[in-house]
């Protein structure tokens, strides 16, 4: 016969693996789970905040009560794809990472937003929506030709740009603006700038814009390579995901016509990037 003392023992031990393997499920179900993210279909619903430029004509800007650009024009797509009403909020280019990290209403950051594996750090990104390099724009007549002429000049930047960084490695004097629109006009006004320093993509834009036809595109400067992505909050895979079957859709059905549109007279060759090809989407941190 089994002793009462026996008994209780075995019922303690049988109580205590049931208590083990308990908890040890809880552990693995919480390692397979990616995140407890909202739905991407309800986050992107109704109102939806989207963080862009407003003064880079022919990508994103805000004249007379009107946004326009490419940036824009995939903003506007992905709201109609979707279904919400894009509202679009002006950022600089050094508050792109911070209203992404920080507790703000911005959901997505469409300007231009190069993807890093720096940024990758602390935000997600889905993309790249287009493919370029860095060049160097100066006024009509100036002899800057090759990368040779820019050694120990002014080149004017963005404040937290890539340009910013890559120029600092080159025998050059970066003066970084807030805004490129004030990269233009310290040139226009010679005010101690010699030429301008970002994407060729975004300078091509103020050139096919220009009313004044004083602006020029160094033909034959190009360094390093960028590649545009969405910005999303870190740790954001289910959205990731549902925003990179969107954006394939729109590189394959409206990029192009989008581009001759927005930009004018700017080569599309080497920017459209593969829709099949888009940047994997990361796992939580």
């Amino acid at each position: 016969m089994v002793t009462l003392e026996k008994r209780m023992t075995t019922v303690g031990f049988r109580r205590w693996v049931s208590v083990l393997l308990g908890t040890s499920a809880l552990l693995i179900a919480g390692c397979g789970r990616s995140s407890d993210e909202a739905d991407p279909a309800e986050y992107l619903s109704g109102i939806v905040s989207i963080g862009v430029n407003t003064d880079l004509p022919g990508w994103s800007a805000y004249t007379n009560g009107i946004w326009d650009g490419f940036d824009i024009a995939l903003g506007n797509w992905l709201g109609r794809e979707i279904g919400f009403t894009p509202q679009y909020v002006s950022l600089k280019t050094d508050e792109r990472m911070t209203r992404l990290t920080e507790r703000s209403d911005i959901k997505l950051v469409i300007a231009n937003f190069s993807i890093t594996d720096e940024r990758r750090k602390s935000i997600d990104f889905v993309g790249p929506y287009l493919t370029d390099s860095q060049g160097v724009m100066t006024l009509v007549g100036s002899p800057i030709n090759a990368r040779k002429d820019i050694e120990n000049k002014t080149i004017c930047v963005t404040h937290g740009s890539t340009n910013q960084q890559r120029l600092f490695d080159m025998k050059i004097e970066p003066s970084p603006e807030n805004t490129l629109q004030r990269c233009v006009d310290r040139l226009r006004n010679h005010e101690g700038v010699d030429a301008i320093s970002s994407d060729r993509v975004i300078l091509d834009g103020f050139v096919a814009h220009d009313q004044k036809h004083d602006l020029r595109v160094v033909p034959n400067i190009r360094v390093g390579s960028e590649r545009y992505g969405i910005g999303i909050r870190n740790n954001s895979p289910k959205l990731c995901e549902f925003l990179r079957e969107k954006l394939a859709k729109f590189i394959d059905e409206e990029w192009d016509h989008i581009f001759r549109d927005k930009l004018p007279n700017a080569s599309p060759e080497d920017r459209k990037p593969n829709s099949l090809d888009l940047n994997p989407c990361e796992n939580p941190a």
